[in-house]
């Protein structure tokens, strides 16, 4: 049975507007419920943002030249000297180093990995899928039931998102989708408008229209509103519980982007976080 959190939760509008926007801190904000919360389900936090630990670790390994994201778990010296640290990281981050690099942990292992190579080969698929397609495995056999629907709604949104691209640009999808599934089938095969997907994917219609949108801003910023919309919805019916709490880490990591991004939208963002906040408590407090 789930821990209730009534005192963090009805504290979490206090914590956000004690907090500066210009430099919003939503590791400040996971501090604070890591004091609060059991090592469980903090650790059930942690996971939750280990996407953001995803981007660094490729970013290192594949030379992007991107800025660090400083929302993962792990700090950024253990990415920038990754050679001696990659036994700190995750065993799916281990595997694709190892793979990548052709370096070898051990003779054993490198077996292992040559005919894992082998076999992920065959997949024709690009190597960073490969690589999100382990991580997914993982986060869609969580113990957590937000945790397993929110991966999975992710990596579905993601695909029919650049199976889209894929369409405008004429590019085949096949290589760039996460896993091997029927939407994955779906979104290679259909020729339709939507994929087909109108009966079983409620924000297709919605999805279609953003990436139809000139505007790179706007874009993003629907895109955004379906990932936020999709949160909201996954804790229709926790308001106490860890599953409440990552729905609103999801939003504040949203919240964080924009106030980067695009002030005026991070600022609306900023109070709808706070006004969702406390009509959730408004209305626990009903039941």
């Amino acid at each position: 049975m789930m821990r209730n959190y009534y005192y963090l939760v009805a504290g979490l509008p206090e914590l956000l507007m004690d907090q500066d926007r210009k430099d919003f801190n939503v590791n400040a904000l996971k501090q604070e419920v890591r004091e609060q919360v059991s090592p469980s389900d903090y650790r059930l936090v942690e996971f939750l943002h280990l996407p953001y630990d995803n981007e660094n670790f490729l970013n290192k390994l594949l030379n992007r030249g991107l800025e660090f994201n400083d929302l993962g778990t792990f700090e950024r010296f253990i990415f920038d000297e990754l050679d001696e640290n990659i036994q700190l990281l995750p065993e799916y981050m281990q595997d694709f180093y190892y793979r990548i690099t052709g370096k070898q942990r051990s003779a054993e292992e490198a077996i292992d990995e040559v005919d894992e190579a082998k076999d992920l080969f065959e997949v024709e698929k690009l190597p960073e899928v490969l690589f999100l397609e382990s991580f997914y495995a993982i986060a869609l056999n969580q113990n957590n039931d937000f945790l397993r629907y929110w991966f999975s709604f992710q990596r579905d949104f993601n695909n029919v998102l650049t199976a889209l691209n894929c369409r405008r640009t004429g590019i085949d999808p096949a290589p760039q989708l996460v896993g091997n599934n029927w939407l994955t089938e779906v979104l290679v095969k259909s020729q339709a408008a939507d994929f087909g997907l109108k009966h079983e994917i409620d924000y297709i219609d919605r999805l279609i229209q953003t990436t139809d949108l000139s505007d790179v801003l706007e874009r993003e910023r629907k895109l955004d509103l379906i990932r936020w919309d999709t949160s909201v919805e996954l804790t229709t019916w926790d308001y106490f519980n860890i599953n409440f709490i990552l729905g609103f880490f999801i939003r504040a990591g949203i919240v964080h982007r924009w106030l980067r991004l695009d002030a005026k939208t991070g600022e609306e963002l900023f109070k709808r976080l706070f006004d969702d906040l406390k009509s959730s408590y408004n209305l626990s407090e009903k039941f």
